[in-house]
């Protein structure tokens, strides 16, 4: 292989990858199934008195 095909290659493979990446994690933080639990780790880092106050 020569440089120039790697270079394609990485040009029209790494778009694709980051692309789908990115498919995946918005399906997963977007995805309604979840909501539950991203409500639980968001309110995690709260002191207990402010998670008792705005419940």
């Amino acid at each position: 292989m020569t440089h120039e095909t790697l270079v394609l290659i990485a040009k029209i493979v790494g778009p694709l990858w980051m692309g789908g990446f990115l498919l995946i994690v918005l399906i997963r933080a977007y995805n309604p199934r979840r909501r539950a639990e991203q409500e639980r780790i968001a309110r995690s880092i709260l002191p207990e008195g402010d998670a008792e106050e705005r419940a």
